[in-house]
């Protein structure tokens, strides 16, 4: 018995065959190993659609130096003794940055990029695709809090230089927290509050863009260090003099 098919059955049929063979090609991309394999990476982030962005970035050199900057500021690793601050004249007050405070600038500038990246990959997870042809792929992550989960839009994408685009959006918290009784001593009020304060607002995202290129071998020697700060009293004109300072291999 031969059955007719309607042309509305075959205009469909017709159509997901067209949409399959247009579909692009995918990869499966580790964060992990491209940041590990990464020359720079590119890192921003907003509490909210709409509000000031502040990007920075962290170029990594193959002799294991770094160079972070955001804004007019910049902070350079050369080894664990030679960091070097460039801050511009009044942007620290009319006071001398004291150690401790020029070593806090300087740590957390330097984890600021491994900071955005881990706040991606526990939404996204290591592993995220990647469309071949450049366009952009979405998909819905999560991410586990104290009290239930943190639900993410994904958006990732290949860049037309090879670079890797992750973006993270914050769509909705879900509390699954039960209410307090009377003698727990974990899970108190106070304890569920203060884990949901800490919690990042909807509508806020963090956007890393992973850089693959060959590092260069590390910075150049001629480089100048006229108006750095160093962790201590040391003045060394050039990154040259700063490595021999410190004894930088």
């Amino acid at each position: 018995m031969i059955r007719t098919v309607s042309r509305g059955v075959l205009l469909a049929a017709m159509v997901a065959s067209v949409c399959a063979a247009n579909a692009a090609s995918t990869s499966s991309v580790s964060l992990v190993k491209a940041a590990d394999q990464a020359s720079l990476i590119e890192s921003r982030h907003s509490d909210r659609d709409g509000a000031a962005v502040v990007p920075v970035s962290t170029r990594y050199f193959a002799n294991e130096e770094m160079l972070v900057s955001w804004e007019d500021q910049q902070v350079l690793m050369l080894c664990r003794e030679a960091v070097y601050l460039q801050i511009p004249a009044g942007k620290a007050g009319n006071v001398a940055l004291a150690t401790e405070q020029r070593q806090m600038i300087a740590y957390q500038a330097m984890l600021s990029g491994m900071g955005s990246l881990a706040a991606v990959a526990e939404a996204a997870g290591d592993a995220v695709v990647v469309a071949d042809d450049g366009s952009e792929t979405r998909r819905a992550g999560e991410s586990r809090w104290a009290y239930g989960v943190e639900r993410h839009e994904v958006t990732t994408q290949r860049l037309a230089d090879g670079a890797l685009r992750v973006r993270v959006r914050k769509t909705e918290t879900v509390n699954n927290a039960t209410p307090a009784k009377p003698g727990d001593m974990f899970s108190t009020e106070d304890d569920q509050a203060a884990r949901l304060a800490e919690l990042a607002p909807v509508g806020s995202w963090t956007e890393v863009v992973i850089h693959g290129a060959p590092r260069q071998p590390q910075v150049d020697p001629a480089m100048s260090l006229k108006g750095w700060i160093s962790m201590g009293d040391d003045r060394p004109a050039t990154v040259a003099e700063a490595r021999k300072l410190h004894e930088c291999n």
